[in-house]
């Protein structure tokens, strides 16, 4: 308060920032660069975290107590770069305790301090993105080649095991602020996005994931199928249509699916004609009203068979 009276009646602050701020913000940047190399040696990744996020809110809190408010923005800037900017990379890639080990054994609270940590520096969230993608990535090609060494008439569970890896990792991604670790920003989207156009594509065998989805959803729609209610069934089917979004053969899924839709109306094997419509309409709304006109086609020709068969018969009976 001494330093900024002194600025006289203007209110200026240029004796508080000359004589008190330049020196306060150099001691601090030097302080925590000492404090930094101490915790990066001596403490885990989590544990390092845990101290800077304190020592961020103990600088705030002095700001409050001690300083002019504009201090605040400069202090806490000299000591983002000195704790979080300057040693990111050797945190994240920190033995035993980084961002693929926070990953691989699903630490929520570490990876969502993580997230707020380090999105406060504009530099932060692409080398964390990176390892998202690359830990995805390697899940995914871990399970395509677990699944490489089994019989071909059990491939089934393997859509479902990715449709639980697209379910853990959309969690950990998020949909907006407050949900998820990553609270649904792009660069982790983008990251995920990435890492399932590697795999999702890989075929098992001789057989391509098109293939194996357009099964997988033969089997939920026929009536022999897996039976679901109405909301389970909608939502399965809603999370098939994400996966087959990362295909980059969508045709040879269409052509598949054609084929096991035509079987399952003439053989009278649907097990609802909602259900069958929904799928439709979702592939519809992801691909356009060109890919699906010929499916729409076939389910409409059904009904109108079916009004018109109804129609002869009343026509006999009368």
């Amino acid at each position: 308060e001494i330093f900024v009276d002194m600025g006289g009646a203007r209110n200026s602050l240029e004796v508080y920032v000359q004589d008190f701020e330049d020196m306060l913000l150099s001691t601090t940047a030097d302080f925590y660069s000492r404090e930094s190399s101490k915790w990066a040696e001596e403490d885990s990744f989590p544990d390092y975290m845990r101290k800077a996020e304190d020592r961020l809110q103990e600088e705030q809190q002095r700001v409050a107590n001690y300083f002019h408010s504009s201090t605040e923005e400069k202090l806490l800037k000299v000591c983002d770069e000195q704790l979080l900017q300057i040693p990111e990379q050797n945190l994240l890639e920190k033995e035993n305790s980084g961002c693929e080990i926070l990953l691989r054994d699903n630490k929520i609270d570490d990876l969502s301090r993580m997230f707020r940590l380090f999105s406060r520096i504009p530099t932060g969230l692409p080398p964390i993105g990176n390892i998202v993608r690359k830990h995805i990535t390697d899940v995914g090609l871990a399970l395509v080649k677990r699944q490489s060494s089994v019989a071909e008439a059990d491939l089934m569970p393997y859509v479902q095991d990715l449709l639980d890896i697209h379910d853990k990792y959309t969690e950990l991604v998020g949909t907006g602020p407050e949900k998820g670790c990553f609270q649904g920003h792009s660069i982790f989207h983008k990251a995920m996005k990435e890492a399932f156009e590697v795999f999702v594509n890989k075929d098992i065998g001789k057989t391509s994931t098109a293939e194996l989805l357009s099964n997988f959803c033969d089997n939920l729609l026929k009536k022999s199928g897996e039976r679901l209610s109405d909301d389970a069934l909608e939502e399965k089917l809603e999370k098939v249509v994400r996966l087959f979004c990362y295909l980059s053969d969508k045709d040879i899924f269409a052509e598949f699916y054609k084929k096991q839709l035509a079987k399952r109306l003439l053989l009278a094997r649907s097990s609802s004609d909602d259900a069958e419509r929904a799928m439709i309409a979702k592939l519809k709304l992801r691909c356009g009203a060109q890919f699906t006109s010929k499916l729409e086609g076939m389910v409409t020709d059904m009904n109108l068979s079916s009004d018109m068969q109804n129609a002869f018969s009343e026509h006999l009976r009368e």
